[in-house]
């Protein structure tokens, strides 16, 4: 502004004109308008009105005035820039002079000719800027009350249009999210009047009832429910009318029925809410069509009939599903199994290790009254003495270094279940004295705690170990010994089973091929019968062993190879009879190696001179040809045995 046009004051008609102008204006126009009479008003070249984009740090002009036209898109970052300082400061600025020396890092202010400047903040109701108004001479100024008094009525106004345009940003924003939230909604949305009219209903709605939204709309409601449905309606409609508690919306218990494109009826879940606008009550039914989800679940009650039938047929085929095995031992050992399932009494398996113990111990726990609830299984062995306690009965927290929180014991987890105890010899004495309790009495105090835990738990133990002998030493309760084994059960050793550890190596042979996509090649009747003479010292947990090292060391990836798989039979201890007595002995080294030969020999001439091949000697012994004609000459036998 020069000298001269701050010499005199501004005539006020001359403001009430601009104000009356620019008041002819809303929203964009509004903008354009004030700044434009507000660079004439007060004679300066530009003139500009932003809103502040505090995320981005960055004002974008929403008019900008350049005192000769309107430029558009104008935004820019507010450092070092004089309008940082409104912003920052919330507080007017005015810079009569020298402005580009001050703000010498501002791109737009030299092309401009910048010299004077000045700034006001606008804020919203609750404090917060939301952008500046700004006017930049290319002339120096001086102190001019009635120009500030002009700037800030024209601040005022932009403050209040900026406000009323964030209003309806927000407003078309919110209307746009409702909009989409109706459109996408998976449930089938439908407003209607107090005279059942349809008045709006989402895509979803569409979907289940067919039509388009304009056929549908200003139709009955009866078009898409029941009219025992529609009955119900009217009476919750009723129900809502009468609520004091401000409740305005109601789920529909069991529902309503929808009636679809076809005229079939269908099962609905569906909430009822009621509104008023001007004066009309309004009502909003949310649908979901339910009739695949009761279809399912008649179709999982359907398929859990037939799970329970084919497992009750199964079961009476092969007694149970995890246990193979068709000898006479192991056939006694189920239907000791079955007898005792289906009551309270305390089980002792027995066995050595590898026969199988746990898997009694769940068919026992599967066939009883308890199957509904956990099986726990503890291995007692796996559980250090000092932790034991703690991880049997529980303990409090600060019970001792390291219990940071409270925590259920094992007995606790498998209340109104079952609890295996494997291992059960390996418990420490004073264990044992608690264990002892929990049988008799079903009671316990955690570690750390003088609260009395009741439980209803059934006992299911497992040892490898002679109980009875351990307690003779003092390392076992023999009370407790008697109170574990009211119901004995001892699982035979694989060497007992005869013909069953041929089912177990064709069982694991399979699993194996079925996890890597193979089919396994049948055993051999020489492979069946080395399985046979193996004494398996480690029983069905060694067999497994040893048929997933065949499979792994297998040329073809199909054929077992027990020649690296199996421990060597003939190294093994060999007993035979006296000929004297019922009694056996141990054979020396030559009595073997000519037993060695002349079991050789009989193969040969069974198999006719032939090493090899189909049928060949080394077939039925169970070796690789090349194995066999190696021993043959050590052992010096000819081939030629026909």
């Amino acid at each position: 502004m020069s000298q001269e046009q701050n010499a005199h004051a501004i005539d006020p008609q001359a403001l009430r004109e601009i104000v009356e102008g620019t008041s002819a204006e809303t929203g964009a126009g509004f903008f354009d308008a004030l700044v434009k009479h507000l660079a004439r008003s007060i004679g300066t070249k530009c003139a500009w009105v932003t809103e502040w984009l505090p995320d981005q740090r960055r004002l974008r002009a929403l008019s900008f005035w350049n005192g000769e036209n309107y430029t558009p898109d104008y935004e820019y970052p507010i450092a070092d820039t004089p309008c940082e300082s409104v912003v920052e400061s919330r507080r007017p600025v005015i810079i009569h002079d020298r402005l580009i020396d001050l703000y010498p890092k501002d791109p737009d202010l030299p092309h401009l000719g910048a010299m004077s400047y000045m700034g006001v903040p606008l804020f919203d109701t609750d404090g917060q800027i939301m952008g500046h108004l700004a006017v930049l001479d290319d002339k120096p100024t001086s102190e001019n009350e009635s120009v500030t008094a002009i700037f800030n009525i024209f601040a005022g106004r932009a403050s209040a249009e900026l406000r009323r345009l964030r209003r309806d940003r927000a407003l078309h924003e919110r209307e746009q999210k409702l909009s989409l939230m109706f459109e996408g909604a998976m449930d089938a949305i439908i407003e209607f009047d107090s005279d059942f009219r349809i008045t709006n209903l989402n895509a979803a709605a569409i979907r289940v009832f067919g039509g388009s939204v304009s056929d549908r709309l200003d139709k009955g409601l009866d078009e898409l429910v029941t009219k025992e449905s529609q009955g119900k309606l009217i009476y919750l409609i009723g129900e809502l009318g009468r609520k004091n508690d401000g409740k305005q919306s109601s789920w529909i218990p069991d529902g309503l029925e929808g009636v679809d494109p076809e005229g079939k009826r269908f099962p609905a879940e569906a909430t009822l809410s009621r509104y008023e606008l001007a004066g009309r009550s309004f009502y909003t039914l949310i649908l979901r069509n339910v009739h695949e989800r009761v279809a399912a679940e008649e179709r999982i009650r359907s398929l859990m009939g037939e799970a329970d039938y084919l497992r009750a047929e199964i079961d009476a085929i092969q007694g149970f599903e995890e246990i193979v095995g068709a000898s006479p031992a192991l056939r006694h050992v189920l239907k000791d199994v079955e007898r005792v399932a289906g009551m309270e009494t305390t089980v002792l398996i027995t066995g050595e290790t590898g026969t199988g113990k746990e898997l009694i111990a769940r068919a026992i726990h599967r066939r009883s009254e308890r199957r509904a609830k956990p099986l726990i299984t503890v291995n007692c062995a796996a559980i250090s003495s000092n932790l034991q306690e703690s991880e049997f009965f529980g303990h409090e927290k600060g019970a001792f270094t390291g219990a940071v929180q409270r925590r259920d014991g094992r007995f606790k987890l498998a209340d109104g279940g079952t609890i295996f105890l494997d291992e059960v010899g390996e418990m420490s004495l004073d264990l044992q004295a608690k264990l002892l309790r929990v049988l008799q009495e079903g009671e316990f105090e955690p570690v750390g705690s003088s609260r009395t835990v009741r439980v209803n738990v059934r006992v299911v133990a497992a040892t490898n170990r002679d109980l009875e002998q351990m307690s003779k030493e003092g390392l076992f309760r023999a009370d407790l010994m008697y109170r574990l084994n009211v119901f004995p059960v001892h699982l035979p050793s694989l060497r007992e089973r005869g013909e069953d550890v041929v089912l177990l190596a064709e069982m694991f042979a399979r699993q194996l091929g079925k996890r890597r996509g193979l089919t396994v090649a049948t055993l051999s009747e020489a492979q069946k019968s080395r399985l046979r003479r193996y004494d398996w010292p480690g029983n069905i947990r060694e067999l497994q062993n040893v048929i997933e090292r065949a499979f792994i060391t297998s040329l073809d990836g199909k054929t077992l190879n027990l020649d690296r798989a199996l421990p060597d039979i003939e190294s093994t201890s060999i007993s035979v009879p006296r000929a004297d007595s019922g009694e056996s002995r141990v054979l020396t080294a030559k009595e073997l190696k000519d037993l060695e030969r002349k079991n050789i020999e009989t193969a040969l001439v069974t198999a006719k001179g032939r090493v090899s091949g189909p049928g060949g000697a080394a077939e039925l012994l169970g070796l690789n040809a090349n194995t066999l004609a190696s021993r043959m000459r050590v052992l010096g036998i000819a081939k030629s045995k026909s």
